[in-house]
């Protein structure tokens, strides 16, 4: 007599106190301006390379991807990173890469320092690992900068790493190279992890730590100025020591053929990067400065503005926008970030302005209900 089992098998109790991962939504036909991607879309240089590849046979679907690619693509970024600053290690998006660093550092029962609001993923790795997440609170009132006394007396031997972003998602701003430094040396057990997805967006980068320090590795992606974000690719300079231990824990081929030859091209494009930046860094002006003639505004270094909507709520003033077919992000999710923030991705003149539009008649109505 066969009898079914209905009892569920039991998993990990830390995955009872992690939130699933909220993406930016979407919607057919509406403007989405929820996920931080490029206006403009990938380089045609991107497209055709593909085409072409698959067309001539170069681009085999059917193999797994030829390691010799991939060191093409190690040259191509260390060429534009600049040479001799690391070892460059690849994965699925920055968050495939966070997955096989968490993996390498955190056990059960160690500590990472996370200063809030930030990207959530952190924090569900941690968890993942068994380690302990600790929250810092960014300074509201100074553009959401880090308290570096706060945090670095908030480590101690258990800490293993510290996240920072910059320029941060969801506030835009980054974080002095001197204060990185500050943190470096004071706590040089913790791996600390620098998030630089939105980079190209910046005046400045801090790659070159990962020169200097032992104890310093910094991530990149493909996913933003480079708008490969379907592709699923990034990247991280590590010092050399860690490459080993990087190779020994990362899946197997978790970059494909396709994701790697679009990178390269990408890379290769400067034009097409060029021109996503400028519209990046021309449309992120007139978006503050239209902006905050009615509610507060942050200044920003990457490709997307946080708004202040209070006395309104986040959730209401985004249920407004979408009647008008536009999509931002709902900063509620984010831990300590409240719930009166939205974050909304630089788009198009165009788009901009729809969006100036329906948020002028929120403020001038004193409701979020508004339909234009």
């Amino acid at each position: 007599m066969n009898t079914r089992i209905k009892m569920r098998v039991p998993v990990r109790s830390s995955l009872e106190e992690i939130e699933e991962y909220k993406p930016g939504e979407s919607a057919k036909g509406a403007i989405k301006l929820s996920s931080n991607e490029n206006p403009l879309g990938p380089s045609p240089k991107v497209l055709k390379e593909i085409v072409e590849s698959i067309e001539e046979r170069e681009l085999n679907l059917s193999v797994y991807p030829w390691e010799r690619n991939e060191e093409e693509l190690r040259d191509e970024i260390s060429s534009y990173i600049g040479a001799g600053i690391g070892k460059i290690v690849m994965g699925a998006g920055i968050d495939g890469v966070l997955d096989t660093l968490v993996k390498i550092f955190i056990e059960n029962g160690d500590e990472a320092i996370i200063p809030v609001p930030t990207f959530s993923l952190y924090e569900s790795l941690v968890r993942i690992a068994g380690g302990i997440p600790g929250y810092i609170k960014r300074r509201r009132e100074e553009n959401f900068s880090i308290p570096i006394e706060e945090l670095i007396s908030a480590c101690n031997e258990k800490t293993k790493m510290i996240f920072i972003s910059s320029p941060n998602n969801p506030t835009g701003n980054c974080i002095p190279e001197a204060e990185v430094r500050e943190i470096v040396e004071s706590v040089p057990k913790a791996m600390i992890a620098i998030d630089e997805a939105y980079v190209e967006f910046a005046g400045s980068s801090l790659v070159n730590l990962v020169k200097e320090y032992a104890n310093v590795l910094v991530m990149r992606t493909f996913s933003k100025a480079f708008a490969l974000a379907g592709l699923r690719i990034g990247y991280a300079v590590i010092p050399e020591w860690l490459a080993s231990t990087y190779k020994k824990v990362s899946m197997p081929f978790s970059i494909n053929s396709v994701a790697i030859k679009a990178a390269i091209a990408a890379l290769r494009d400067k034009e097409h990067l060029r021109k996503s930046v400028e519209l990046v860094k021309h449309e992120r002006g007139f978006l503050i400065e239209t902006l905050q003639r009615f509610f507060t505004v942050y200044p920003s270094e990457a490709n997307f503005v946080l708004v202040a909507v209070s006395p309104r709520k986040s959730y209401a003033v985004c249920d407004a926008l979408m009647k008008n077919g536009i999509m931002v992000r709902d900063c509620a999710s984010f831990r300590g970030a409240g719930d009166s923030f939205i974050r909304i991705t630089v788009g198009t003149r165009e788009q901009n302005e729809l969006v100036v539009e329906v948020l002028r008649a929120i403020a001038s109505s004193g409701t979020s209900r508004t339909r234009l």
